[in-house]
Formats: C-alpha cells, structure tokens, sequence
C-alpha cells in the first residue's frame, strides 16, 4: 500500500472512530506502530489530526469531503432514500456541496427531465455523463468542502430559481436553530433559501444539539427537515417539519 493510500486508509478508519490508538491503526493498517507514527505526522502537518496520549484525534472541522462522505454512510443513504421522495420529474433540484447531498445523486437515476443546479466540485463531477442537465454556480472553490462560495457563487445562485434545494448544515439544536462554522457557505445559503421553492434540511445525528457561530435558519421556516432514524423523538419534539424515516 501506498503511503497516500494508507494515509486515506487512517483517515476513514478515524471517520468511523474519531480516536484511535496507535496499536489499532497498525493493526487494521497490517503495518508497524512506527509507519502509523510516521502516517500520523504527515497528517497533522496538514492540519488534519491531532495527536492525543497513546492515540490520534482526527480534526472533524478539516475532515476531507471524500472521508466525510463515507462517514456515517448507511444514515447519510437512509437521509437520502427519504428525501428523494419530495423530487418529481422535470423539477429544477439544487445540491449543495455537503457530503450528505452527495448521496442523493444515485437516486436521480430514476426521474425523468431534471435540471441539477450545485456549489459542488464533487457533486457535479458525480453528475457529469447522466441524464440530468448540469449547471455550476461557479465562484472560489473551497478546499475545505470542494464547495464554489463568495459572492460570485451568490451572486450566480441569485439569478436562479429552482423547484426544491437540499442542503446540509453543521448543527441543529434541541430549539431547532440551524447553523453552521463556514461564513462563506452559511451565507450562500441564506441566497438558496430565498430562491427555492421548496428547502430541504439534510441533517444526521451526529449534529444533533451542536450550535456553532453564524446561524442560517429556524425549522420552522425551512419546508422539510429529512433526518435520519438515529435521532430520539424526545430531541425532534421541538423541531419542526420534520421528516423520519418509517
């Protein structure tokens, strides 16, 4: 195995586990505790892990968007497989740039006539060669999230109209605030949920109750809130819209 590929391979394994020991990874890894060692200091050069006592802590907030996307992966398809129920033929769908959306894209297979507007590097490159047509709103790609933002990116989304929006965010409260550590794409947005007809909230459980610095929305004002089964019922009683699968 390749030393990116073993790097990647450490990277998932935290995603699953966000700490681990050195032990285990060169355990699962089939490598000695020194490569792990040596894996780990590249990783935290780059700002992606940090070292704790015996272990790694993988930094949730630089988390690539590949390894975020495999994260949570069977709640992230539940979320999906759910929202996808609110798409019709010939409807105008946007996609933001997070790792959740992403997981609707198979689903698209099956409408007929659909215009996919995104932010997403990633979601479009998943989109290129299908049925749908395609458009980019363009703007600074963020290495963070491989998402176009600035206001450009606003500025493009603005111009548009679409049928519904699904996006993500970082936390959602017990009082149902949603919000998010990224200025940028909070603020791109904000401009999605004035230009959709329809918005849709996709929001594992791993956010739920986290609150972070710039606030998007209420529940009440979004049009769905597609979450997955792992939230309690006592946490979603004072959220509203919500949308579970059965």
């Amino acid at each position: 195995m390749l030393q990116i590929e073993r790097q990647e391979e450490i990277l998932k394994l935290l995603g699953a586990h966000a700490t681990r020991r050195i032990e285990q990874l060169a355990k699962a890894l089939y490598v000695s505790e020194a490569t792990v060692r040596r894996d780990i200091d590249a990783l935290e050069k780059r700002g992606l892990v940090r070292r704790v006592y015996g272990g790694v802590l993988l930094r949730k907030e630089e988390m690539p968007l590949e390894v975020r996307r495999q994260e949570r992966a069977a709640e992230k398809e539940e979320i999906a497989a759910k929202a996808a129920e609110l798409i019709f033929d010939g409807a105008t769908v946007f996609l933001d740039a997070s790792s959740t959306a992403l997981h609707l894209i198979p689903h698209l297979a099956r409408f007929r006539d659909l215009t996919v507007v995104t932010n997403g590097h990633k979601a479009a490159e998943l989109l290129a060669g299908g049925k749908c047509r395609v458009f980019s709103v363009g703007g600074e790609l963020s290495a963070r999230n491989m998402a176009f933002v600035g206001s450009l990116a606003e500025e493009a989304l603005g111009r548009l109209s679409v049928d519904i929006a699904f996006f993500s965010s970082e936390g959602l409260s017990e009082e149902g605030e949603v919000t998010d550590s990224s200025e940028e794409e909070t603020a791109l947005r904000r401009v999605l949920l004035r230009r959709a007809a329809t918005t849709v909230l996709l929001m594992d459980h791993s956010k739920a109750g986290r609150r972070y610095l710039f606030h998007l929305a209420n529940a009440a004002e979004l049009s769905y809130v597609v979450v997955d089964s792992g939230f309690s019922d006592a946490f979603l009683a004072n959220v509203q819209n919500i949308q579970k699968p059965n």
